[in-house]
């Protein structure tokens, strides 16, 4: 118990004198000893050897060695600060991994149109959201897609929420983005061919997987659902007219694209 009080005494003093020492030094080891005593005290610093007779010698980060019984010690803990880039470089993975995110990208939609020819139509999309960690962040975005460019398709105005997340803290990493909402038909009505067509939206669902290549660029590929509704009229002269129906037509394409990433 004698120990006990003698250590007691000498933390208040050294905590009295902490400001004052602690102006001579430049900077702390990169790990730090925490002696838990059987009094209840407890010492932090650094181990710097051990006497014959199991003695602990003990040294406080402003500069004051004493010597302790290793019988009076509980348990000792050791904690190390993490290691950061040094003065050769930045570190190699700098992409920020919580906080706001802006995603900018173009892609070409391979597929079957809704009449049954293969075509090749284009994408610009852009979201924004808040990323709660690497491997998880959420947002919405929009953009403007035509499936059928140069046709008579309508175009897709598109408005869907999303999740995304990156999958290794590395410079080039995968990610995925998964994203679902509903697209709004662009063209109202038009006469084509004796008909008269009116497009409506629908839901859409779309799902991709590429790299990001360091902070700033992605590639991915993927692919986009897109429900559309055409309704058409007859304007046919010579036969029955008014003639009335509906096609719904469910957009099914590949995504390739390039994307920046802020």
């Amino acid at each position: 118990m004698k120990i006990n009080t003698r250590l007691l005494g000498l933390g208040l003093l050294l905590l009295l004198w902490q400001p004052r020492l602690l102006r001579g030094q430049d900077s702390k080891p990169d790990c730090q000893d925490a002696l838990h005593l059987a009094g209840g005290n407890k010492l932090i610093g650094q181990i710097t050897a051990v006497k014959p007779g199991d003695t602990l010698v003990f040294q406080t980060w402003n500069g004051t060695i004493f010597e302790i019984p290793r019988k009076e010690v509980i348990r000792i803990v050791q904690k190390c600060r993490e290691k950061r880039g040094t003065a050769r470089g930045p570190r190699a993975y700098s992409f920020k991994e919580q906080g706001w995110y802006h995603h900018t990208r173009g892609s070409v939609l391979v597929g079957q149109a809704y009449y049954g020819g293969n075509n090749v139509g284009v994408q610009v999309q852009h979201s924004s959201g808040w990323m709660f960690s690497r491997l998880l962040g959420a947002g919405l975005g929009t953009g403007i897609e035509q499936f059928d460019p140069g046709g008579s398709d309508a175009a897709i105005y598109p408005i869907f929420a999303e999740m995304r997340g990156y999958l290794q803290p590395k410079p080039l990493t995968l990610f995925y983005n998964l994203g679902a909402g509903w697209g709004f038909a662009g063209q109202s009505s038009g006469e084509r061919g004796g008909y008269t067509d009116s497009w409506r939206g629908g839901w859409l669902a779309q799902g991709e997987i590429g790299y990001r290549i360091g902070n700033h660029f992605t590639i991915h590929g993927g692919i986009r659902l897109q429900r559309k509704y055409r309704d058409w009229t007859s304007n046919n002269w010579w036969g029955p007219s008014d003639e009335r129906g509906t096609d719904r037509i469910l957009h099914k394409r590949f995504i390739f694209g390039l994307g920046l990433l802020l």
